[in-house]
């Protein structure tokens, strides 16, 4: 069986983290695997199946960078942003440029029960892709999953009450535990020629932990629910 028809059946059962490597993948035939299960990467009306994320000289879409990028959820100019994302490394370059993951059930317990409370109350603003695009940083069953943007600013849900919305101070408390938490359980994963990264990012945050411009790093990034 060919390392793309093996990395379907992964897909197909549903898990939520997968690495490993495949020297043989065919990103045509996985695509025609997936069909409609694939999120066009790139814009919602001009996207495709699938991008080759490299450094391109647009300081407007992060993702078509190589430099540091912040903890953040991919697609967010979606209604409901894609549940998976795919990465395959075509070209590692000068290797400095590594994808750390963080598990959100795990940064949630062990930030400040008062914090989790005010997040619970918070939406993350997305900036970019032409317009401005909002989701509630908590959600999923018992508000385990989230999503955020790292370009964009916060605010409270729309229908709270003026006695529920938090104040600016709450806000800034609850997201710099946050943050901390999305920090000390980083877990990195260092990319070679052929590794491939799928997670659920409802359930794993991912930034590019990065100190460099490279040019040589080329990676499939893919969508799919």
């Amino acid at each position: 069986m060919s390392g793309t028809k093996k990395l379907f059946n992964v897909i197909q059962s549903g898990t939520a983290l997968h690495y490993q490597n495949i020297t043989d993948l065919d990103v045509e035939e996985l695509v025609h695997l997936l069909g409609s299960r694939i999120v066009r990467t790139g814009g919602r009306d001009y996207g495709h199946d699938y991008r080759i994320a490299m450094h391109r000289e647009d300081p407007t879409d992060c993702s078509d960078r190589t430099e540091y990028f912040d903890w953040h959820s991919d697609g967010l100019y979606y209604s409901k942003p894609p549940k998976y994302v795919l990465l395959h490394c075509l070209d590692p370059g000068s290797q400095q440029i590594n994808t750390d993951l963080a598990e959100t059930i795990q940064v949630l317990s062990v930030i400040h029960h008062d914090h989790f409370q005010i997040l619970k109350k918070l939406r993350s603003h997305y900036i970019g892709h032409g317009g401005n695009f909002d989701h509630p940083v908590l959600t999923g069953y018992q508000n385990s999953e989230m999503l955020l943007a790292s370009r964009g600013h916060i605010s409270a849900l729309p229908d709270l009450s003026l006695e529920d919305h938090p104040s600016l101070r709450e806000i800034s408390t609850a997201l710099t535990d946050l943050y901390r938490s999305l920090d000390e359980n980083a877990v990195s994963y260092q990319w070679n020629k052929g590794a491939t990264l799928i997670f659920n990012q409802y359930q794993y945050m991912h930034r590019r932990n990065s100190n460099s411009i490279d040019r040589e790093r080329k990676l499939i990034r893919m969508w799919f629910n």
